[in-house]
């Protein structure tokens, strides 16, 4: 990709970052999460289809054939579909009951899509040869485990809500250990996915001890969504570079 198409690709998501900051700030004399919730909803689920959308035109447009932008774009989609269930429209919960899960599968469906983008692009034994795949694994999948029973689970919360989320957890290692090596055994455009990659780990993080658990402090969305809308964009420039 030429170095002008890029730097207009990656403005598309630095531009969603700038506009997110100005609503932050828009919210500062709403003071619970639950009250801001209602002034989120539409903006949020907003940015996340200008992603999808940039993934698309990517793919598309301005990579055609490329099975790594196509399988990016497709996890974008479902991400978008994640996103409709955790913003817990109205609507949706009284179809639903607890849309949380249905959101938790939704994104393991885009982290297993991710996992094939980036395999296709860099072969598995590559990462095992080149990018310490296996030791990178190992920790990505350990530690969220050990997380999720310290700062996530909650017996009072749904039961299939906490499977799925521990369940997920591992995806998500898996996705970031193969973007992490992608990135030590490519290098170049590899560390923007791979910063993507961290950054979601970051996002879910956050996402697992509030929102999960079933704690809301006053930035419950807003932290999250910030770092996930970075992963995000991360990923999709990061891909089309690569």
């Amino acid at each position: 990709m030429e170095t002008g198409m890029a730097w207009l690709m990656a403005a598309v998501p630095a531009g969603i970052l700038v506009a997110f900051a100005v609503h932050w700030i828009s919210l500062a004399r709403v003071d619970t999460a639950e009250r801001r919730l209602p002034l989120c909803r539409g903006t949020y689920l907003g940015m996340s289809l200008q992603l999808a959308l940039l993934a698309w035109v990517s793919a598309l447009a301005l990579i055609p054939g490329s099975a790594l932008s196509l399988l990016v774009a497709a996890g974008m989609t479902l991400s978008c579909a994640g996103d409709g269930f955790n913003l817990q429209f109205d609507g949706i919960r009284k179809r639903v009951g607890e849309p949380l899960f249905f959101g938790i599968l939704c994104f393991a469906g885009a982290q297993l899509l991710y996992i094939a983008a980036f395999l296709s692009a860099v072969p598995l034994g590559s990462l095992i040869a080149d990018g310490y795949f296996y030791q990178l694994l190992a920790v990505l999948v350990v530690v969220p485990a050990i997380l999720f029973f310290l700062r996530v689970y909650d017996p009072g919360r749904p039961r299939r809500v906490m499977i799925a989320a521990f369940a997920y957890g591992f995806i998500l290692g898996a996705m970031a250990a193969v973007a992490i090596s992608a990135a030590i055994a490519r290098g170049g455009s590899w560390y923007i996915v791979a910063g993507g990659a961290l950054f979601f780990l970051l996002s879910d993080a956050i996402m697992g001890q509030t929102t999960i658990r079933g704690v809301h402090p006053r930035n419950e969305f807003q932290v999250p969504w910030i770092t996930y809308l970075a992963a995000q964009g991360l990923i999709i420039v990061g891909a089309a570079l690569a």
